[in-house]
């Protein structure tokens, strides 16, 4: 029998299914952002999602978090999310976290400097760095009251649809090609702006990016990074747990915890390559003995690519072993698992290195670090770079700073536009730009820069920063760090002094200088 190497596909005529003003590819977070600031300042909007629900990593990943949310600095969408979901009863009421996890980074602080010593807003608040890591949500309230808000906002929606290809004339993106069960189809748009987490409109459109070189520096220096699992365990006897917890604190007290259990399971045979677990209660938001679990580790072989079909296939296979032999090691071992069981595993892991825009400007973590404001600011982030799993450091070392416009449009399409993980950035800037909280922030700019260029029919090139500037205040919005007091900031100085760093037991040799990282 002979193999064909390649096969010739026939023309064929492209039903036009719609066409809008705006098309935004990917309902994660910055998707969201996008479509409903887009709809909301009167564009025809289309918003485009391969899954059957809205979320992205926070749904189909198991994340139902946003992660150092301070209003002060995120505002708009974010803020009434937020809002909405605390109305009908989807929020994790904090008060039934227990302080030594809502709290634990600040009452380290007050312990090793004293109250009198810090910002009154670090003393008297608990946002930010010095709250709760994050605000954790049910998914499926999430699932519900994102449908809400787009129908509100006047945005179209098409589940269970893939963006297969842009068509594009010199300079400008026409529109792209979506394929479904009904076959391929085209819309055609004014502006578009790729959400997709993955950046395939970018890629498959020819626009400058980044990606294709994979991790930039030290041991694993042009490997395409790797997947994160994350899955819920129910059942759990939480009060026995904490129990545990307590008297174990020196394995089981951190963020990373259990690494001397799972060393001994390694060596036992368990098919396990995390070297700790991440066991967290805030995810359990009606306080039902659920249990969110972070460990499975998939590393992309060399040469291959996060976003080849084979790989992925690989990755859910690996990833769904460890699952099951963490679980089982917990269930054995680890007091309050006896009766629990896996409750869910996620449609999508947490991705490695994919595509990026490359925009006029590139933001890097020596801006973070520098906490730096931009003339043409559209956003704020707080999120520091988790690049834990990539170079073994996850540090409090930066200073809220802007994001600018330049990073949300491409330089050489001038209607194409990205916002969230595939913002022009450089590799470990994205490990914080890519959080859910700065990504819905991100997006609300990109669609309003998207509505108000395909009203005013012009591109998002020819935007009028002011214009979209002072659009998004009147949103609600927080445009740059130019307008907060050094009040509000006081807090984030202060920790910044105090050189906080967790590392892997292995970073030294990870091989990845500050001046590295700072460039990245």
């Amino acid at each position: 029998m002979i193999f064909l190497k390649e096969i010739i596909e026939p023309q064929k005529k492209i039903e036009v299914m719609d066409e809008v003003d705006v098309i935004v590819v990917g309902a994660g977070p910055a998707g969201i952002g996008a479509a409903i600031a887009s709809g909301r300042n009167g564009a025809k909007t289309l918003l485009v999602e391969r899954f059957g629900s809205m979320g992205g990593l926070q749904v189909q990943g198991n994340n139902p978090i946003f992660s150092f949310v301070d209003p002060e600095l995120h505002g708009g969408i974010m803020q009434e999310i937020l809002r909405r979901l605390k109305e009908g009863g989807g929020l994790k009421n904090v008060d039934d976290v227990p302080r030594s996890v809502k709290n634990r980074l600040k009452d380290l602080i007050i312990k090793a400097v004293g109250v009198e010593n810090l910002p009154k807003r670090l003393v008297e608040t608990e946002v930010g760095y010095w709250g709760i890591w994050g605000i954790c949500f049910d998914m499926e309230h999430y699932k519900f009251l994102l449908e809400t808000m787009m129908e509100e906002a006047g945005v179209k929606i098409l589940y269970h649809t893939f963006a297969a290809e842009v068509i594009r004339e010199d300079n400008l993106l026409k529109g792209i090609f979506i394929e479904s069960k009904e076959g391929r189809k085209a819309i055609l748009a004014k502006v578009i702006i790729d959400t997709s987490g993955e950046g395939d409109i970018i890629w498959k459109s020819g626009a400058a990016s980044m990606g294709d070189q994979g991790i930039p520096i030290g041991r694993n220096k042009g490997r395409a990074g790797g997947y994160l699992n994350a899955f819920f365990i129910g059942g759990v006897d939480i009060e026995k747990f904490r129990a545990f917890k307590r008297e174990n604190r020196k394995e089981w007290g951190q963020m990373y915890s259990g690494k001397n259990l799972i060393k001994k399971a390694k060596e036992e045979g368990a098919y396990i390559r995390g070297e700790a677990v991440v066991l967290s209660e805030i995810q359990d938001v009606y306080n039902a003995g659920r249990i969110y679990v972070m460990n499975a580790i998939h590393k992309i072989k060399p040469g291959a690519k996060s976003w080849e079909v084979e790989e992925l296939t690989n990755c859910e296979f690996d990833l769904r072993k460890q699952v099951w032999a963490v679980y089982k090691m917990l269930k054995d071992n680890v007091p309050g698992f006896e009766n629990s069981y896996i409750e869910s595993t996620p449609n999508l892991p947490c991705t490695g290195i994919g595509h990026k825009l490359m925009g006029d400007y590139i933001l890097t973590v020596g801006d973070m670090r520098k906490g730096k404001a931009f003339e043409d600011s559209v956003a704020i982030n707080n999120m520091p770079p988790d690049i834990y799993e990539v170079v073994g450091r996850f540090a409090y070392d930066i200073l809220p700073h802007d994001v600018p416009y330049r990073c949300l449009v491409s330089k050489d399409i001038d209607n194409l536009m990205a916002a969230g993980t595939t913002l022009s950035c450089g590799t470990f800037a994205g490990g914080g730009l890519r959080y859910c909280t700065p990504s819905i922030c991100q997006g609300q700019a990109a669609g309003t820069a998207a509505a108000l260029a395909a009203i005013n029919n012009i591109t998002p090139k020819e935007l009028d920063i002011k214009l979209l500037q002072d659009t998004l205040r009147k949103q609600g919005a927080r445009v740059t760090i130019k307008d907060l007091s050094e009040e509000v900031l006081a807090p984030y100085h202060a920790i910044k002094k105090m050189n906080i760093v967790f590392s892997r037991s292995d970073a030294p040799v990870m091989g990845a200088t500050e001046e590295e990282i700072e460039k990245n």
